[in-house]
């Protein structure tokens, strides 16, 4: 028999009537398939409301909530509907938030006083009104030993982290760039990229280290090229000279080549050094030649 995704529409009435003993949910096989078959215009938001089950699996859950959010104005109804029924599930807190209407941001800055939510879902949906979000709420974020957390508050701090001076900054950051888990110091990486005060470029040169894993350094590696200043430029040198002839000293190698801006500031300190006897001809000649004029 042919899937069919012509649920009844939900309501704020059914969404009530969560006594409702609700019918066997279609086999997840069809429904997946229904998903990769249909233009997003023929799915609309009622019909996928009406396929939302806890039941179903989690990745399931997550691809329809997805394409719920994805209808935005039109899904806002049967966002709050589903939440009304079901509760606020992180997946349908996702879609709520794709939805960018201010009722679905009201309805989800309501929540942040409910400890029974998945908080780190909750902050991730609230990503589009970052600004709004306060900086109290950020921090303790922030200071949450999940990752999830974390992340969801790294995602937050943007909005807020050009109106900080690079010291408070940094002071928000620094437990961050010591965390074990590499993806956590990344995403602070890139964060802290987006200023150039010698400070911030200072802190990210301290990461160029071989006891940190390669992921970090590289990351590090190219928020400093990114900065693009003469003081990053400097650290990219300085952490050459410290890393020559390992894995991390290719990879600033190939970082200094890219800086076409200082091409000829690179070029005369390189020639500096070997007249100084600090590095050979063999030493430098990759990079020189990487910065040379073509």
């Amino acid at each position: 028999m042919a899937l069919s995704l012509s649920s009844r529409p939900m309501t704020a009435t059914t969404a009530a009537s969560a006594s409702t003993v609700l019918p066997a949910a279609p086999h997840e096989a069809a429904i997946w398939n229904r998903l990769g078959q249909a233009p997003r215009s023929q799915l609309d938001a009622e019909e996928i409301a009406g396929i939302f089950r806890p039941g179903l699996s989690q990745p399931l859950r997550a691809a329809l909530a997805e394409r719920l959010g994805m209808h935005e104005a039109r899904a806002l109804l049967p966002c709050l509907a589903l939440i009304q029924r079901y509760g606020p599930a992180s997946e349908l807190l996702m879609a709520l938030g794709m939805t960018h209407q201010p009722v679905a941001r009201d309805k989800l800055f309501s929540l942040l006083d409910d400890p029974a939510v998945d908080r780190a879902a909750l902050l991730r949906s609230l990503a589009c009104w970052g600004r709004l979000v306060k900086l109290e709420v950020i921090l303790d974020a922030l200071q949450h030993p999940a990752e999830s957390m974390r992340q969801a508050g790294l995602e937050l701090l943007q909005f807020h982290a050009r109106l900080l001076k690079a010291g408070a900054l940094l002071h928000i950051c620094e437990d961050l760039l010591n965390d074990v888990r590499p993806q956590v110091v990344i995403t602070t990486i890139r964060l802290l990229q987006r200023r150039s005060e010698a400070g911030i470029v200072e802190r990210l040169a301290q990461l160029l280290d071989p006891r940190f894993p390669d992921a970090v350094c590289d990351a590090a590696i190219q928020a400093l090229g990114c900065i693009g200043t003469e003081t990053s430029v400097a650290q990219l040198m300085d952490s050459w000279l410290d890393c020559r002839g390992t894995r991390l000293g290719e990879a600033l190698t190939q970082q200094l080549g890219a800086q076409f801006r200082y091409r000829n500031l690179l070029l005369q300190q390189l020639s500096r050094l070997q007249q100084q006897g600090v590095v050979s001809a063999a030493e430098i000649e990759p990079l020189r030649l990487m910065l040379q004029p073509t």
